[in-house]
């Protein structure tokens, strides 16, 4: 069973919510809720399964919702995502409740199948290279650990089933609800499972959830911002989790920045997809499924859509002995794109007291816009493509990230950033562009050379290793030599 579409819990203080009205349509009238209004006499938008989108129900799960309160809470649920998409479902869909331990016990189950040890080091060579996990971390688990603790329901493409993590009695949050079944409705008209939405690497993965989390979360927020006001939702009591820790105290449990670049297409998706319903209402949100966005980039900043990642070479292959992992990825490689970069500047100033960002920003999106958060900063903008290539030598590792910018200054900000890190983790400069961490889970050695648009940075457990892993990437020679900590 495939999990797509997963809600992950948010829980942001003040989160906006922009007033929007309903798509047009002879649907009803939405200024006041009706007890019981007549059944069509065929099957139309807004009303579903019994239920018109404006319809009373009598639910109240204080006590756990009963089988005849479950489906008049989803068939009017169904009713109104239909009503604010302007679209019919086409088939029932099932919602289940699922206990939070059964979900972590299929999250493990699923893990286990996937995570292969040769996975599992390329997956920590990617991470290490964010400086988000240490070289003897075990990523693959900590990403595992999120999912289990932070997910707060998922859809199952081509099964028209949805479950809902529940706490104790079975209580399902509105919100959710409406977030899922707009997953279903977009998987029996778009096909979830379609090659056009199952990129191969990181970036992409956040691009295609972009556009589907993006569209999901925007119905959402615009079936909320009715919730007492113009529509009667049902209460739920609060039984979620703590809200996350962004802005500072105690780390959380789970792996932090792995959430920051999770929920990126949940943060910036809504603002995306409301700018392609500003252009063409609903048919042109529908056309992106034919073009989705390529990059993470497009989705952060939908006002400026470009042309997909520029083309990145890895050149020549490593020497004595030094390999890359098969065909991981794409032929070895993934892409971090402008999330990966941005988050693991954030992550610095939030976990290791190393401002190179203003990170506290991150909870402070531009106004007037869908987006939960900001992921712009100055050495993250300008991405034009990225990509990390993890190698092995026996037990040793190392890896070539090479990352290409809109412009020579977006790449020298990128690189002057990329230093800043390096200061914060006390690095010491052993030769031209080339530094050495001592100690601790970064303890490599690193050479970071630009060449215009493109910085390629190099790691590897020595500096006598940097030339094995990455051939002719010496700096120039002409450069005059200083050894010193970085200022």
């Amino acid at each position: 069973m495939r999990l797509v579409g997963v809600v992950v819990v948010l829980l942001v203080c003040a989160a906006p919510v922009v007033a929007m009205v309903a798509p047009g349509g002879n649907h009803g009238n939405s200024s006041a809720a009706e007890t019981h209004p007549p059944d069509p006499s065929s099957d139309v938008i807004g009303w579903e399964n019994g239920y018109w989108y404006n319809e009373s129900i009598d639910v109240n799960q204080r006590d756990g919702l009963s089988d005849a309160e479950l489906k008049a809470y989803v068939g009017r649920a169904m009713a109104r995502v239909e009503f604010i998409r302007d679209e019919e479902f086409t088939r029932s869909v099932d919602v289940e409740p699922l206990s939070r331990e059964e979900y972590r016990n299929l999250v493990r189950q699923q893990a286990a199948r996937s995570n292969t040890p040769p996975q599992r080091a390329w997956e920590n060579q990617v991470w290490e290279g964010l400086f988000v996990t240490g070289e003897r971390a075990d990523a693959a688990r900590q990403q595992t650990r999120l999912y289990q603790q932070r997910v707060a329901g998922f859809y199952v493409p081509g099964e028209d089933r949805i479950y809902v993590i529940s706490h104790g009695q079975r209580r399902i949050d509105n919100a959710t609800l409406v977030h899922e079944l707009t997953h279903a409705i977009q998987d029996q008209h778009v096909d979830l499972s379609s090659s056009e939405l199952e990129s191969k690497t990181m970036d992409g993965r956040r691009a295609d959830d972009g556009l589907t989390e993006g569209e999901a979360m925007y119905v959402e927020k615009r079936y909320t911002n009715r919730c007492g006001k113009s529509w009667q939702c049902v209460a739920k009591p609060d039984v979620g989790p703590k809200r996350t820790p962004y802005g500072g105290g105690p780390l959380p449990s789970y792996n932090l920045a792995m959430q920051v670049a999770l929920i990126q297409p949940y943060s910036d998706g809504p603002a995306y997809v409301a700018s392609r319903f500003d252009s063409g209402e609903w048919k042109a949100v529908t056309e992106e499924y034919r073009n989705p966005p390529e990059s993470s980039k497009a989705v952060i900043h939908p006002e400026t859509r470009t042309d997909g990642p520029e083309r990145l070479r890895l050149g020549e292959q490593a020497r004595s002995g030094w390999k890359l992992y098969g065909k991981r990825g794409v032929n070895g490689s993934q892409t971090v794109g402008e999330t990966g970069i941005y988050t693991m500047f954030w992550y610095q100033g939030r976990a290791e007291g190393n401002p190179i960002i203003r990170w506290r920003q991150f909870q402070n999106p531009d106004e007037g816009k869908f987006d939960l958060f900001n992921y712009s900063s100055t050495p993250s903008d300008g991405w034009a493509n990225d990509r990390l290539w993890p190698y092995h030598k026996g037990d040793k590792r190392g890896y070539v990230w090479r990352t290409k910018w809109e412009t020579p200054r977006d790449a020298t900000e990128f690189r002057r950033a990329y230093r800043d890190l390096l200061r914060g983790r006390n690095a010491t400069r052993v030769g031209p562009d080339t530094w050495r961490i001592e100690d601790g889970p970064f303890a490599d050695a690193f050479r970071i050379d630009r060449h215009g648009r493109t910085v390629t940075i190099v790691n590897g457990p020595t500096v006598g290793d940097l030339d094995d892993i990455r051939p002719n990437s010496k700096p120039s020679t002409n450069r005059k030599m200083r050894f010193s900590r970085i200022r």
